[in-house]
């Protein structure tokens, strides 16, 4: 609208400009006091021209103000940001060195776990062959156990040993002591209790095998032998601890699979051989006969 309407137009009032105010305000101001104003009232239009250009200043110094505090906040906002993005940056990366740690971490921990398996693995093919070494080295002798100790009085082991065999074990077939072969005789001492009462194991090594074989099957024929004096002894071969102890466990297997209806026995110094149906399985580890042995329970169930 004009200002001959007695409104200020939108230009003035969206600029508020010294001249613009003024004009505004002389424009709002009723018609009587602008009347007054133009009919000579001089001193009162000075001061209302002073007071108008007062609060115009006024608000211009308080616009400022605000125009430079939005400029600062501006200014400091723009600087949090920029430190949040670079903290941001700064995390970003040690997450992603830590997630390539991890990765390599994980990565090494598979290679060993493949190394150590693999290890494992030659370890216990390392083993068995030692243990198959010593068991190879054992093969010529044999242990008898519970043999009195007076036996020995004015004699040594390899005589006592050799009436055992020649006048118990085989009496028909080995009627002289040079024909057995014993390359050495001596007696083990108990680990746990060196100074027992009980008879320590005699260790017999013989130079031929053969007549090792004679003595070791007669010995599982007869089971035990029985001396003048009553007391009694027994023949068995000599073995590495671990297929005595495996060879222990089979035998505490052969009764389950007795009851099963299957037939179980040790052969080869400590294999178990079953027949089941018949069919035979010969097992070289305890758990392999173990496992065979819940199938044929759970066959027998159903």
């Amino acid at each position: 609208m004009d200002a001959t309407d007695g409104v200020p137009s939108v230009s003035r009032i969206l600029n508020p400009t010294p001249e613009n105010l003024a004009t505004n305000t002389l424009l709002s101001t009723p018609c009587s006091l602008q009347s007054s104003l133009i009919t000579g009232n001089t001193e009162d239009t000075v001061k209302a021209s002073a007071t108008t250009e007062e609060l115009v200043g006024q608000i211009l110094v308080e616009l400022r103000a605000i125009k430079v505090l939005q400029e600062e906040t501006r200014r400091e906002t723009k600087e949090q940001l920029s430190q949040l993005n670079t903290h941001l940056t700064l995390l970003s990366t040690r997450v992603s060195q830590v997630e390539q740690r991890i990765s390599d971490l994980e990565d090494t921990n598979n290679q060993v776990e493949t190394a150590t398996s693999r290890v494992q693995s030659e370890l216990e093919d390392l083993q068995n062959k030692l243990d198959e070494i010593e068991n190879r080295s054992r093969r010529s002798n044999l242990r008898f156990v519970g043999v009195p100790w007076e036996m020995e009085a004015g004699s040594s082991v390899i005589k006592v040993v050799s009436e055992l065999i020649s006048k118990i074990i085989l009496p028909d077939r080995l009627n002289l002591e040079g024909d057995l072969s014993i390359m050495r005789a001596h007696r083990v001492p108990f680990v746990h209790s060196a100074n027992s009462k009980y008879p320590h194991t005699i260790l017999v090594n013989f130079g031929d095998f053969r007549i090792k074989e004679q003595i070791l099957s007669q010995a599982r024929k007869a089971r035990e032998f029985k001396l003048d004096n009553g007391s009694r002894f027994r023949v068995f071969s000599d073995m590495s601890v671990a297929a005595a102890h495996q060879r222990w466990e089979f035998v505490g297997l052969i009764d389950d699979f007795k009851k099963m209806g299957a037939l179980a026995s040790i052969v080869q110094l400590a294999k178990l051989k079953v027949l089941y149906k018949g069919q035979a399985k010969v097992f070289q580890n305890v758990q392999e006969a173990r496992n065979f042995l819940q199938h044929v329970k759970k066959q027998g169930n159903s």
